[in-house]
């Protein structure tokens, strides 16, 4: 005859699996930090080649924070917890620090702790909108190296996504080195508007053109957002944009240079694609190479009816829905 189980036995039973459950658990909670620890430190937080300025002053916990939020690393908490348990913090100096899609943190780490800091680094600052042409003044002016004509010849086809920043390059680095840095680091910087882009009605090439006249015309977020706006409202009903910026990119000088009264009696009737006045409809090409609050603007207009808008001499915008309304505003801020 089989005895039946007592209640102590099943409440041993019980028990046992009870802690067999708080034992698997511990194992997959140990195992997924584990797993997400283990991708903070060997997975590189870059795409590209960056360069990553300390200043001077800089405490450890600044350098931590500033590597975070320019996407040197993914942690700073563990960029700081290595930096100061693993190394002498007062070994960092100030300096320019190349870091490329291989760096994970423990090598970010190592060459910060090491001050294994770029000596030769060029500053090139490329003003948001610049034309290819200007980019290519501007580097010429600053690097030994590099070829003008080059830069031109090979970028025909890449006008708008020639992304401007401020990069700190070697000094060997040759038109194609810059074009290439420029071109990943667009990819770079847009990747997080892919969304806005493809839902939007316009293609990416038609966004980074309409973006490169926006850039032109306004001068910060909303006045951007707004132009945008507007822009976008002559489009859709067949309105010219009726820009100044597009004339001016056929141009050898700027608007500002150009004799009092010449661009309203003479340019606006020149005869070329790329008058907004003359020929309705986007430019050919982007006028220059946008950045990202302007790309931005065009995927996140300003809804409104209006169609027209003026600057003052104090830089401020005037939006009107009518033409009436637009004369009235250029009576009052322009004469």
């Amino acid at each position: 005859m089989i005895e039946a189980p007592t209640p102590d036995t099943n409440l041993r039973k019980r028990s046992f699996g009870f802690y067999i459950i708080i034992l698997i658990s511990i194992i997959i909670f140990l195992s997924s930090i584990f797993v997400s620890l283990n991708r903070l430190l060997t997975t590189p937080a870059l795409q590209t080649q960056q360069t990553f300025v300390v200043e001077k002053g800089f405490s450890v916990k600044s350098i931590a924070k500033k590597a975070k939020k320019e996407g040197v690393v993914r942690s700073e908490f563990i960029l700081y917890s290595i930096l100061t348990l693993l190394y002498d913090p007062t070994n960092i100096h100030a300096g320019n620090y190349i870091f490329d899609e291989t760096s994970d943190i423990l090598a970010v780490a190592k060459k910060l702790a090491q001050s294994e800091a770029e000596q030769d680094l060029f500053r090139l600052t490329i003003p948001e909108g610049s034309s290819r042409a200007k980019i290519a003044i501007i580097a010429n002016n600053v690097l030994p190296k590099f070829a003008e004509v080059e830069y031109l010849e090979n970028t025909a086809d890449y006008e708008g996504y020639l992304f401007p920043d401020t990069y700190f390059i070697p000094e060997n680095f040759t038109a194609d080195d810059l074009i290439d840095l420029q071109l990943s680091t667009f990819k770079e910087k847009t990747l997080e508007l892919t969304p806005l882009i493809d839902s939007s009605e316009l293609s990416e090439y038609e966004i980074l053109t309409l973006a490169s006249i926006v850039e032109r015309e306004a001068k910060n977020e909303g006045s951007m957002k707004m132009v945008a706006g507007i822009l976008l409202n002559r489009l859709n009903i067949g309105m010219p944009l009726q820009a100044d910026a597009t004339i001016e990119y056929v141009l050898d000088s700027e608007l500002i240079d150009l004799p009092e009264g010449q661009l309203a009696k003479t340019l606006r009737e020149l005869d070329s694609p790329y008058n907004t006045y003359k020929y309705k409809g986007l430019t050919p090409t982007p006028i220059g190479n946008p950045g990202l609050t302007s790309i931005r603007a065009v995927l996140e207009p300003i809804r409104s009816k209006n169609l027209y808008y003026i600057t003052d001499e104090n830089g401020e915008f005037h939006y009107a829905e009518t033409l009436e309304q637009h004369n009235l505003n250029v009576k009052k801020y322009l004469r």
